[in-house]
């Protein structure tokens, strides 16, 4: 049975019982996704790789104190998440660079089953702030998958203005998607190699 055959579960129990060839494997799992996420977060190159260290140091030596259960990246990425944040409060970050990246990293990576849902809440949620044109236009393009020829004769409107109305609504999804960049990456980390 090779490395990749065991499971992350099966893997952690072995650690649990001091099994350094298991963390190992651990390590080489995660160590370039976690390195990933850790410096998708723009403190420099040395600062990740001391925090990917730290993340896999402190795990090592509390080993026996922790419980995962079957997401043994998240786990991972929890930590990285709080020791970054340790490491941008010492660099005297203002509270609003802070506030920031609370916002930015969200909360703990969940299961991907619980996860799912919060990138449509989060475009729901901007869908529901478009003036009601601009959001009658948005419905009829893309969730009736109407022309701009079609939006423009049911709503009375000429196609230029339509189109006007489009690049207004992908302008609001551009900057929706670039607050959601860390946590669409989470997510996809989180997926299998394929």
């Amino acid at each position: 049975m090779s490395d990749e055959d065991i499971s992350d579960r099966e893997l952690w129990q072995q650690v649990k019982q001091d099994d350094r060839s298991a963390f190992e494997t651990l390590y080489r799992r995660y160590m370039r996704r976690l390195y990933s996420v850790i410096y998708k977060w723009d403190i420099g190159k040395a600062d990740a790789e001391d925090i990917l260290q730290e993340v896999f140091l402190d795990v090592w030596e509390k080993r026996r104190d922790i419980e995962i259960g079957q997401h043994v990246f998240n786990y991972f990425y929890t930590i990285a998440r709080y020791k970054v944040f340790d490491h941008l409060k010492g660099r005297q970050l203002s509270a609003q660079q802070i506030a920031a990246w609370e916002q930015l990293s969200g909360p703990a990576i969940q299961p991907l089953a619980e996860i799912t849902d919060t990138p449509r809440s989060l475009l729901d949620a901007e869908v529901s702030q478009l003036p009601p044109q601009m959001k009658r236009v948005y419905q009829l393009r893309f969730l009736e998958e109407k022309s701009i020829r079609e939006i423009a004769d049911e709503l009375l409107l000429s196609p230029s203005t339509v189109k006007n109305h489009l690049q207004q609504i992908r302008k609001r999804l551009h900057t929706l998607i670039a607050r959601l960049a860390p946590f669409l990456f989470s997510l996809f980390s989180l997926l299998p190699v394929l």
